[in-house]
């Protein structure tokens, strides 16, 4: 038995007959099947029954299959996690908080590094960032840190085994449509924002303030609008009295309706990337993390 036949195993499971599984996994389909019945002969049971539509997995081979699964991911994730070769596919992937600096960052990025010509940029969850840095599955994430969950954060990314380097220090600003009645404000204070309503991104665990994109405590709003994408987010500010909050780092071309007014606070803010503590940034890695400082020091509020 090897993880090879396990692919398999997992690959015709999936696809319901071993012809799809062949064409996903690129391989013949007479070497699939006789990979299976090989793998089928040692155990002395089958996994497999084969009727005129497709495969199912016998009673054995259902339990099977959970396990092989388990085996497959787990596998997987440790290739990831200790093999070099992600690198030669010439991929970056960066995972943040939902930030409006991140299409003209990427982009700006795109046309000072041409070499660089596959990007995967993960916007998520708080819990979700810290998950795909310390998994490998991104090299670096973009959150905030400030006085407010600063503690609870801490723990985590210590828990993962990931390190946080501070970009800048910035101040919470407030985001309102342009027509609403606080746009003329030059600054604001959150007794100004009482009893409005509020746009914040969902997060798995609302009850743990440290995972909250919210620079400010909004538990006293009179109307909370969850959302999980900045397109959803700007078209509520603009129909509405909601406000929601963000660094305030903006080009002239992400604004859109949007009015972007400064908080009084004494929050502390600042953004930060995470990465993992056991291996060094790659050479894009770090060309974009001096690509973000130099977008910051541009368009700093």
């Amino acid at each position: 038995m090897n993880i090879q036949q396990l692919r398999y195993v997992v690959a015709i499971a999936n696809s319901g007959t071993f012809r799809e599984a062949a064409a996903k996994l690129f391989v013949s389909q007479p070497s699939l099947s006789v990979a299976v019945r090989d793998l089928e002969a040692e155990l002395g049971f089958q996994i497999f029954t084969r009727t005129t539509t497709g495969t199912v997995l016998t009673s054995q081979g259902l339990t099977f299959y959970e396990k092989a699964l388990e085996v497959v991911k787990s596998f997987d994730s440790f290739e990831k996690q200790f093999s070099q070769t992600d690198t030669k596919n010439n991929e970056f992937s960066i995972a943040s908080q939902h930030y409006d600096f991140l299409p003209p960052l990427i982009t700006v990025f795109s046309k000072t590094y041409p070499d660089y010509k596959n990007f995967r940029i993960f916007e998520s969850t708080t819990i979700q960032i810290l998950d795909e840095v310390a998994k490998g599955d991104s090299e670096i994430g973009i959150i905030y840190i400030n006085n407010q969950n600063r503690k609870g954060l801490l723990q985590r990314i210590e828990k993962l085994g990931l390190e946080y380097v501070e970009l800048i220090p910035f101040q919470t600003h407030i985001y309102l449509g342009k027509d609403h009645p606080l746009a003329a404000k030059s600054s604001l204070t959150m007794a100004d924002l009482a009893g409005l309503p509020t746009v914040r991104f969902t997060q798995e665990k609302d009850e743990y303030l440290y995972y909250s994109e919210n620079f400010v405590d909004t538990t006293e709003s009179s109307l909370m609008f969850n959302v999980t994408d900045r397109a959803t987010l700007n078209g509520i500010l603009e129909r509405t009295d909601a406000y929601a909050t963000g660094s305030g780092f903006l080009d002239s071309r992400s604004v859109n309706g949007i009015t972007v007014i400064p908080l009084a606070d004494n929050l502390d803010n600042k953004m930060i990337y995470i990465k993992r503590r056991d291996k060094n940034l790659s050479s894009c890695a770090l060309k974009f993390v001096t690509a973000m400082q130099d977008y910051f020091a541009k368009y700093r509020p």
